[in-house]
Order: structure tokens, then sequence, then C-alpha cells
């Protein structure tokens, strides 16, 4: 088992169990990924994995990205959920979101305002929480139940989309894959996943 395949299990475990990520483990993580990645071009889909239950790395989130679950008008792809996942690349790239969880706050909803304008000037601005319900359909996004996990399946269950009232009482916060997060630290990750997003659904 190579250091970058050790590293990615060790990820997995820690999701899988629910553990928390001290700031001094998450520090050390990155670190190591940095190093393993240095000598590495990112242009390559296998080199920003998911991996599978066999730990083997089958597809990418450049991939991902290019291929979220949207509705069509007009023969395009819905810009809103590559607005949103635009807003977190800012956010964390930025340091204003330093951990991963994305909580219903303004600090995301502002972001996701000043990011739609960027691209989308004169087209109204939608509610950020609806694109943020619905990511629920991306394998690698995911809800933290405030209490009840029950309830949160009960939610999700829901056809329509609830009220942010709704989501509050029963989401804690949003998050992605660990291994997606610990990617994002790095800039030129980053910059690749944003240039996937506005190239395939705001050009």
């Amino acid at each position: 088992m190579t250091k970058m395949e050790e590293l990615e299990l060790l990820l997995q475990i820690m999701q899988k169990h629910d553990l928390p990520m001290s700031p001094i483990l998450e520090y050390a993580i990155n670190e190591k990924y940095k190093c393993y990645t240095d000598d590495c071009s990112i242009s390559s889909k296998n080199e920003m994995p998911v991996m599978n239950n066999n730990g083997k790395a089958d597809i990418s989130y450049i991939e991902l990205f290019s291929n979220l679950s949207t509705g069509i008008k007009n023969g395009r792809k819905l810009p809103h959920k590559a607005v949103l996942l635009l807003s977190i690349l800012e956010l964390v790239g930025s340091g204003t979101i330093k951990e991963n969880r994305f909580e219903l706050s303004k600090t995301i909803a502002n972001c996701f305002a000043t990011t739609w304008d960027s691209y989308l000037s004169g087209a109204k601005i939608p509610s950020v929480w609806i694109p943020f319900w619905y990511m629920k359909s991306e394998p690698f996004w995911h809800f933290k139940a405030s209490s009840d996990e029950n309830e949160l399946q009960n939610l999700l269950s829901f056809a329509g989309h609830p009220t942010v009232g709704q989501m509050r009482n029963v989401i804690k916060y949003a998050y992605v894959d660990e291994q997606l997060f610990v990617l994002l630290q790095n800039k030129q990750v980053c910059s690749t996943l944003a240039n996937t997003l506005v190239e395939t659904y705001l050009r």
C-alpha cells in the first residue's frame, strides 16, 4: 500500500465512524497530502478520486462536478448547483470556511448571490437553499442530522424541497467527502474544479 493509499484509507475510516478531526490532525493530513502531490499534475482524473467500497479509485471529482444532476432549460443545464459549489470553493479557498461543514447561514447565501451575479448578471438571484437541498442527489454531498437521524431520513424522502426553517430544524450542516475536503486545501485543485464548473454550466 502506498503512502497516498494509507492516507485515503485513514480518511475513509474517520468518515465511516464519524470521527472528529482535530485542528492538529487536519493540519498533519493536509501537509502529508501536499507532500504526496507536489510532484503530480492534477489534470488526470485519477488524481482526484472517489474511493469505492473496495478502496479503489473508480471515478474522479472532476467527472462528478462535470455531471451534476440538474434540470435543463433551453437545452442548457441549470447552473444553480455549480454556483453553489463555486461559492463553497471560494469560501474554503479564502479560509472563511475552515471545517468540512457548510451551515445554512448568511455566509454561504451572500457568497452565492455574489457568485451568481458575477456569472449571470441580470438574472434573478434564486434562493441558495434550493440547490443546497438538491445537492443531496450528488454522491459526495452529505447532511449531518441536528439530533434525530430518523427525522433527517424522513426529510430526505420529501418529494419537493422543504422550507429553510424545516431544514434548519433537522439539518445541522452539510459536508462533503473528507477526501474531497482535503483536496480543496490545494489551490490548484480548487482552480481545476472551478474551471470545470464554469466551462460545463456557465459558458
